[in-house]
């Protein structure tokens, strides 16, 4: 490429990335402006709702407690203590306050009548006790200008022994035109404000809460110097941030006789820096242009590699493949030719002599008693060599559920047991019933029953073949222990290993093809299971299974 060439494309490229700079420049200054004047609009919007939704709050609390006032005022019997609170709980439930909600009646005295939460009668044992024991002489002062009126009236937020904080809402009860006493609610403050921080996009903001003249309070306590009750902490109190006063919203509002200021402020008030922003813009633009090409060729090469690697990966997947298949095939052929061959020429032979009639029945019976062992061994040894063949072949069904072992262990001792009394061989369940793994249930019985199988084979006559299992944190331990002939270092890694096993005949004289192990390896491997084999030759073996815990 000429070189002319070249240097104009160099000359265009910084002549367009001056250009965006000063492109970019502008258009960050109308997006502070923009920014500023809709953060702006946002935290107005947002400080209405929450005016909105704190006045909803109270007037909610209002709206029970009236219901509650009109209720004592025109009932022609005085409710006593339990008919008040089934009236508060139901009124409640309707106004979804739950029960953070405590209602007392005093009598004129200020001595406790009743106190009652929506679920608990009297829980703070105040029936009988006095408020002047609690409160200072300015509020009883209140409370006895409250009885000469027929209003609502809201006190200041307390920190309350239950643990929380509260706004009270108290009047008079008047019964023939006299007051008889007052009733004296306490509304949990996080009732009123937790709709508020559910709102959406609220996390952004912080919000105070105070009473005009008063001290602030937030959802866990009243900042007064007054005791509180808990060590909780609210972490959305507006202090937590060092947000100066002049960027909070403040409105207030005078509901029931008292006045609350309400503050909304962005708990992050910066803007993001318009000139690192531009200067941003400015450098990227260039690096873009110049880098344009380099990453175009990347691109190109990184395919080809990628492609490449895929090919390599695919071949050597599917040599691995053949490979497996050929072993396969040269071990079905080997089991066909002849594990299977043998019995079933016995058969046939047998079937030819009685057809020519050249034994006797004494000769037939004798010949069969030795044929049983062999047909059953061959029905066995079918049974494995098509469930191996469907593992090998990917068609295995594979349903995981919870398996109860006991279950899984008493139906394969039922199946086992005859050849287990012919070699006077005792079967032994140690399982307990409750206990579950997690798997396959005909995968994880065939390993199991192949397992015990085993054991019966390599164990002498009156020995004991044992099953135990325990749960161990998130797994399922089953060990299958026998007291037989045992197994040598070499012969157990040689099991441990991907190498094609050769069975031993067992202790009396039974053939076997090792499939029921590979099998066994396979099934577990399905079921994130694992095997562990421990044994010395002429002392028996355990063989031990890990299983996913089940429900």
């Amino acid at each position: 490429m000429p070189k002319i060439f070249l240097d104009r494309k160099i000359y265009f490229l910084l002549f367009i990335a001056i250009i965006g700079g000063l492109i970019a420049y502008y258009f960050n200054y109308q997006l502070k402006v923009y920014e500023k004047t809709k953060r702006n609009d946002t935290l107005i919007n947002v400080h209405q709702t929450v005016v909105d939704k704190f006045s909803e709050s109270i007037n909610r609390f209002a709206y029970l407690m009236s219901g509650l006032r009109s209720h004592l005022k025109y009932s022609k019997e005085f409710p006593n203590a339990k008919e008040m609170q089934e009236f508060v709980k139901y009124q409640a439930m309707e106004l979804n306050m739950n029960d953070s909600l405590i209602v007392s009646f005093l009598n004129t005295d200020h001595e406790f009548i009743y106190s009652f939460t929506i679920n608990e009668m009297d829980p703070n044992s105040l029936v009988g006790t006095s408020v002047r024991d609690f409160r200072r002489d300015d509020e009883i002062d209140r409370l006895i200008i409250l009885l000469s009126e027929d209003h609502m009236r809201l006190f200041y937020p307390i920190n309350l022994v239950e643990g929380w904080v509260g706004i009270p809402l108290n009047f008079p009860v008047i019964r023939d035109k006299e007051a008889v006493g007052y009733i004296a609610s306490i509304l949990n403050f996080r009732n009123i404000v937790e709709p508020i921080y559910k709102l959406e996009d609220t996390d952004v903001f912080t919000f105070k809460f105070s009473v005009k003249g008063g001290s602030s309070f937030d959802r866990e306590q009243v900042y007064d110097g007054s005791k509180v009750y808990h060590d909780r902490h609210d972490d959305k109190y507006y202090k937590n941030y060092n947000i100066d006063d002049e960027k909070f919203m403040t409105s207030s509002i005078t509901m029931y006789g008292l006045t609350f200021e309400i503050g909304t402020a962005y708990i992050d008030d910066s803007l993001p820096n318009p000139y690192i922003r531009w200067i941003f813009l400015f450098i990227y633009g260039l690096i873009l242009c110049f880098s344009v090409y380099a990453i175009n060729r990347y691109i190109i090469y990184h395919h080809l590699n990628e492609r490449l690697k895929r090919v390599n990966e695919v071949i050597l997947e599917q040599n691995t493949q053949l490979e497996e298949l050929n072993a396969t095939k040269d071990r079905l052929m080997s089991i066909i030719g002849h594990d299977l061959k043998g019995p079933i020429s016995s058969i046939i032979n047998l079937i030819s002599l009685v057809e020519e009639d050249s034994i006797t029945v004494q000769d037939t019976q004798a010949i069969l008693k030795q044929l049983n062992p062999v047909a059953k061994n061959t029905i066995n040894l079918l049974e494995n060599l098509l469930q191996w063949a469907m593992v090998n072949s990917g068609n295995t069904i594979f349903k995981p559920e919870p398996i109860p072992i006991h279950k899984v262990v008493e139906e394969n001792f039922t199946l086992l047991k005859p050849s287990a009394s012919q070699k006077k061989i005792n079967l032994k369940d140690e399982v307990p019933k409750n206990l579950n793994a997690y798997g396959d249930y005909n995968m994880i019985s065939t390993v199991i029953r192949n397992l015990i199988s085993n054991a019966i084979k390599y164990s002498e006559s009156d020995t004991e073949v044992k099953i135990s299992a325990q749960d161990q944190q998130n797994e399922v331990i089953i060990q299958v222990i026998d007291q037989g002939i045992g197994l040598s270092e070499k012969e157990i890694a040689k099991i441990n290993s991907t190498e094609i096993q050769v069975s031993k005949k067992g202790t009396a004289g039974e053939k076997g093809t090792g499939l029921g192990l590979e099998l066994c390896k396979a099934f577990l491997t399905k079921n994130n299971g694992l095997l562990e084999i421990t044994s010395d030759l002429g002392s028996g073996s355990t063989f031990q299974l890990k299983l996913p815990k089940g429900g």
